[in-house]
């Protein structure tokens, strides 16, 4: 009988060394007894064509293995099951889309840089690409993180205003519920409100009608407090809160000491540019701690039947 594929499946460093997101991938198995697949992505042109003028490919790639093992040694030996797999292939990325497609994890982890000075997280074009077009929840593991997180913070939109589905929201939610019971940690549910009424503002001569505001406030809120009895969050832990959804959430999430923000991420154009959605783009620009993305239900298909039109769907 076949061992089961792995839960999680670990983007590690090139360095192949314990980075945060290992540690984070390792504590959530101890909690769930799944399996680990520690992935290596690699590939270099020049090493490529040195091995058509001698150079011992194999023996180069059998020693990026032996190191790769060497990383998950210490994670078997404290009982955990893992696994790993050097992928040596290009388009790099297409390399990991395929594989995630392939073995379809409950969940990817990558490691992300923190720049202190600038409050929040630096992605990478890599980081970006895979935000924008991985098909499994991907965990993005800041620089400074450690085990488990403790506080959990879900960002949804119970009015769809966003162009978001009503199946992501659920997905959204459901992912975080299970990942605050999973580690032990504290949920809270956000929603940012931002009425902007037409033919307001100094330019027009007219002020914001208050009345009108309030009066939609209110419908969030009730929407936001309808979401939170459907899926058994208390009231204390949903949040309503004034003001553009990328600065408000982030601030919310900095002055609460949020470990990770789940959201839900929609695709625009997708067969020209995949992006993650206007305020899911802003909302991680300014964010300083582990978010975890989910994509709206059919969009590995279509992601496999847009790699396989062009070309990019790497084999072996």
């Amino acid at each position: 009988m076949p061992e089961p594929g792995p839960a999680c499946m670990v983007i590690v460093d090139k360095a192949l060394t314990l980075t945060p997101g290992v540690v984070r991938a390792a504590a959530l198995a101890r909690k769930s007894g799944d399996r680990l697949l520690l992935a290596l992505f690699e590939f270099d042109r020049t090493l490529a064509h040195a091995a058509s003028r001698g150079f011992d490919l194999d023996a180069y790639l059998r020693g990026r293995r032996e190191k790769l093992e060497s990383l998950a040694e210490p994670l078997r030996r404290d009982g955990l099951a893992v696994d790993t797999h050097l992928f040596w292939d290009h388009p790099v990325m297409a390399r990991m889309l395929s594989a995630v497609l392939a073995g379809q994890p409950q969940m990817v982890i990558k490691d992300v840089q923190r720049e202190a000075s600038l409050k929040r997280v630096l992605f990478t074009p890599e980081d970006l690409d895979l935000l924008r077009q991985c098909p499994a929840p991907l965990m993005l593991v800041r620089s400074g993180t450690h085990g488990l997180p403790r506080r959990i913070l879900a960002a949804v939109d119970p009015l769809d205003e966003h162009d978001r589905p009503r199946e992501l929201t659920a997905r959204v939610l459901n992912a975080a519920n299970r990942l605050a019971m999973q580690c032990g940690a504290e949920l809270d549910v956000v929603h940012a409100f931002e009425y902007i009424p037409p033919f307001a503002g100094p330019e027009f001569g007219l002020m914001p009608d208050l009345g009108l505001i309030e009066q939609f406030r209110a419908l969030h809120r009730d929407a936001l407090q309808r979401l939170g009895k459907e899926f058994g969050i208390p009231a204390e832990r949903l949040h309503l809160l004034d003001g553009i959804p990328g600065w408000a959430i982030a601030g919310f999430a900095a002055e609460n000491r949020i470990d990770v923000v789940v959201m839900g991420s929609i695709q625009r154009n997708f067969l020209q540019r995949i992006s993650v959605g206007s305020v899911a783009e802003d909302l991680l620009e300014r964010l300083d701690c582990d978010v975890l993305v989910l994509k709206p239900d059919g969009f590995a298909e279509r992601l496999r039947t847009e790699l396989e039109h062009n070309g990019d769907h790497p084999h072996g």
